[in-house]
């Protein structure tokens, strides 16, 4: 009795003692902010990992080596090829869901006595036998049990078939990475293309306009004019400076920018080699055409078309839900107790479950999975429609680039008709160096507008085929080769600027076929001949 006694005594002691341990456990796992010192060595390491990453650029670089670039070595890129990838291993481990569980237990139980125990008699309510055990102190067990239920397996299934949708997904998220990127690397590389040409005489006439500006006041100072005209010449050149430095800084951020796109260091000095032609804009747009392919082409619909699939999957879940679990369940077991008649054994059954709960809330579950099928539907109606903006304010753009770039033209001819005068008359003695000047600023500010205008509707038509999302290649194809690639890039490129579609009938327009493909043998996007103006759109399975 005295013993039973002291270990009730010793119980809250060791109540105490296990308290005081768990609390000093959770005062262990709290988070530790990182010190200055691990930010500074993780953005040491981030930086140095980034300059090794560099590829270096060999030669010129073309629009079509540049958007190759980019595809195979940017960042984001690489990310949304990963998330492809991460989402087609996890279709195979959805599909070992629906396998049966198999599972293997061991343990060893010791006492500190043998786990002894008397018997009363049902009917006499005496004892029948005197203090025994059927078990050791000390012995090993150990099994393997099977188990396979029907309802796990079904719902399993469909949540497979989930996983297969948003690996669809994610191969469409990939094709809106790349649209998006081709698409930055194009307005960036005509821009560059605009620097390239127009730095070397910016430069010069911002210093001239300020050593203008500054005789300006030299001749303030001196009283030699009336003050309201200085004024008024000092207002206009500091505006037209304001302008011309703007600019400048446009033109050397899209250098920064494209250097960042294609992962080359953002001090690179680049030599680019695709310089802008002068546009043959496509007679006439055929917006039916461009609408129909937005519809059928665009990542953002596809998406939303396996969102409602996936949806859709819920609904038959909650219904399996509903239905009772069968199950078939086997073991195998062993004990090292040496007073069992038989140490090895084995067990099988069969057995049926049913949650009541899910019979009263599965009709709402269901309702609300419809619901969501539905939501999915209204959401792809409403983004058609701003797909369906997109397009035709994409095509009315282009036209108001080409307008603009009829424009700019005829205002750099004449620019540079003046400034040829201007040069004539000014070594003739008849005209300041101011004016002259001042033409030769007018003369490139011109030409600066034409470069600009004829970049921008190389853009527009660009965002055209952005838009409608056809892709330059395959979202699935093998981007390792970069040569392959270049050749590729600029096979489509061709095919845009002779306004070319994709044809809707074939059935390689579906660009979330599983696996991927050398570029080589990937089939090209846009090669069919099929123009803008004319573009059929036959009926789709999209």
């Amino acid at each position: 009795m005295h013993h039973y006694v002291e270990r009730a005594r010793r119980l809250p002691v060791v109540s105490l003692t296990v308290s005081a341990l768990l609390a000093l456990t959770a005062c262990g796992v709290r988070p530790k902010p990182m010190s200055l010192q691990e930010h500074i060595a993780r953005a040491d390491a981030d930086q140095a990992a980034i300059t090794a990453g560099y590829v270096p650029l060999k030669g010129g670089l073309s629009l079509g080596t540049a958007i190759a670039r980019a595809l195979k070595y940017n960042y984001d890129a690489q990310v949304a090829k990963l998330e492809a990838s991460q989402q087609e291993k996890q279709i195979d481990l959805a599909l070992m869901q629906m396998l049966p569980h198999l599972a293997a237990d061991a343990g060893y139980s010791h006492r500190s006595n043998n786990n002894a125990a008397e018997s009363i008699d049902w009917f006499s309510n005496e004892r029948s036998l005197d203090y025994s055990y059927s078990e050791q102190a000390s012995h090993g067990t150990g099994d393997i049990s099977f188990s396979w239920n029907v309802m796990d397996a079904g719902i399993s299934y469909f949540s497979a078939r989930q996983q297969s949708y948003r690996a669809l997904i994610a191969v469409e998220r990939r094709r809106r990475a790349i649209n998006d990127l081709v698409k930055a690397v194009t307005t960036s590389y005509w821009e560059a293309v605009a620097a390239q040409v127009m730095l070397p005489r910016l430069d010069p006439i911002i210093k001239d306009a300020e050593d203008m500006l500054a005789a300006s006041h030299d001749a303030a100072n001196a009283h030699l004019q009336s003050p309201l005209t200085l004024l008024d010449y000092q207002q206009y050149i500091i505006q037209l400076l304001g302008d011309l430095r703007r600019i400048r800084d446009e033109l050397v951020s899209a250098r920064i920018q494209l250097a960042s796109l294609i992962d080359i260091p953002q001090d690179s000095v680049l030599t680019l080699t695709t310089l802008p032609q002068d546009v043959r804009p496509i007679a006439s747009l055929d917006n039916a055409a461009l609408e129909r392919m937005g519809l059928v082409m665009r990542p953002e619909l596809r998406m939303e078309v396996y969102q409602q699939k996936i949806d859709r999957q819920d609904v038959y879940k909650e219904i399996l839900k509903m239905m009772p679990g069968i199950g078939a369940i086997g073991n195998g077991n062993f004990d090292s107790n040496s007073l069992l008649v038989h140490n090895i054994w084995g067990q099988i059954g069969v057995r049926g479950t049913i949650n009541l709960m899910n019979m009263v809330q599965g009709p709402r579950a269901i309702a609300m999975a419809k619901s969501n099928v539905k939501l999915s539907e209204a959401r792809r109606l409403a983004l058609s429609i701003s797909v369906l903006t997109q397009v035709n304010l994409s095509a009315q753009r282009y036209r108001t680039a080409l307008d603009g770039l009829k424009t700019a033209r005829e205002i750099n001819d004449v620019s540079l008709q003046m400034e040829r005068l201007a040069d004539v008359a000014s070594s003739a003695g008849a005209q300041s160096k101011a004016d002259r000047i001042r033409h030769q600023m007018a003369a490139l500010l011109g030409q600066l507008a034409y470069s600009r205008n004829l970049a921008q509707t190389h853009q527009a038509l660009a965002n055209i085929y952005a838009s409608v999302g056809v892709d330059l290649v395959p979202a699935n194809s093998d981007m390792q080769d970069l040569d392959r690639l270049t050749v590729q890039v600029e096979h489509s490129i061709a095919g845009w600027e002779a306004g070319q579609l994709p044809n809707l009938a074939l059935p390689e327009t579906a660009s979330a076929a599983a696996g991927a493909v050398p570029v080589a043998n990937a089939r090209p996007p846009a090669p069919s001949g099929q123009p803008v103006a004319s573009a059929a759109a036959p009926a789709s399975a999209g």
